[in-house]
């Protein structure tokens, strides 16, 4: 009898652990829900349409990508994120993955690039897939952000992998961040964090196995509480050779801005064949997201997330 309740206790005492453990997961994936630098890697990725601009010029030979390539990526919603929860104490570690899918007719990759046939539309399938990586720990008042990696976007079976190794962030000619590896953790204040009337220069340095690449910077989607989500801007970068490419922009001109406000960011590194090739080419892409702040000198860093 006396084994019996000991046993029974035993097994109580395991439901206990068990529930409260999935209790603490749920509460962490409420918070990654809610938070501001999570979920941007979506935004930058997707132009929700399927139906590229027409060329227009004329051509400038000192133009940063050919005039006449124009191309839109429309992924197929909703897009459900899957986390992978360890709660350890009052820590947890967390691994996102994501998927983007996009299969003509209705979605995909959509590019223009014919110059003897402007209104030739090729389309081809995306298939990629995302991986992100968070840590967050707890005090008396929830779940907050420790750090968290780039969201590294990639194509998933492809012949022609590309491969990102560096991004460099300056302004006024100063590094303010550097990323080499999509496993480095960044805390709030480790990310790239710029004035309002701040020009921001970004390189990059990538390749595509057995082919060349063209890369084009996102930035200025992202929301605030109260001010809803901001339009993204998609810009080709200008080629400095095979390998690296470099593009700046204005803060101010992404739109009015509010702060503090996180918005977020991505490299987007496009196969050659993909960009130019014709309806036998296949996509292959990676990106690297990032979230940024965007803040004033008399500001505070922005809350982690949108208040339960």
């Amino acid at each position: 009898m006396r084994l019996t309740k000991v046993l029974g206790l035993i097994v109580i005492a395991l439901l206990i652990v068990v529930n409260c453990s999935k209790n603490d997961e749920a509460d962490v994936e409420a918070f990654l829900d809610r938070c501001w630098f999570v979920g941007g890697e979506v935004q930058t990725s997707d132009d929700s349409t399927n139906t590229p601009a027409l060329a227009s010029g004329p051509f400038i030979t000192t133009d940063t990508f050919p005039f006449y390539v124009k191309w839109v990526r429309f992924i197929e919603r909703p897009v459900e994120r899957h986390y992978d929860i360890d709660v350890v104490g009052d820590s947890a570690f967390v691994t996102m993955t994501s998927y983007l899918q996009g299969t003509p007719p209705g979605y995909g990759f959509f590019v223009r690039n014919d110059t003897t046939n402007p209104m030739l539309i090729y389309d081809r399938v995306i298939t990629d897939s995302i991986i992100r990586r968070i840590k967050c720990y707890r005090d008396d008042a929830g779940w907050h952000l420790a750090g968290i990696t780039v969201a590294d976007i990639y194509t998933v079976g492809t012949q022609h992998p590309v491969t990102i190794t560096k991004v460099e962030v300056r302004v006024s000619d100063s590094l303010v961040f550097s990323v080499d590896d999509p496993n480095t953790y960044f805390t709030k204040e480790q990310l790239p964090t710029f004035l309002p009337g701040d020009t921001v220069e970004v390189t990059v340095y990538c390749e595509a196995q057995d082919d060349s690449t063209w890369a084009f910077l996102h930035h200025g989607a992202g929301h605030k509480p109260g001010i809803g989500l901001r339009r993204h801007w998609r810009q080709p970068f200008y080629r400095e050779n095979t390998t690296t490419f470099t593009r700046t922009w204005v803060i101010a001109d992404d739109s009015v801005i509010v702060t503090p406000a996180v918005r977020h960011s991505a490299v987007d590194v496009l196969g050659w064949e993909t960009l130019f090739g014709d309806s036998t080419a296949t996509y292959y892409s990676r990106a690297w997201a990032l979230p940024y702040i965007v803040k004033s000198p008399t500001d505070t860093l922005p809350d982690d997330a949108e208040p339960e």
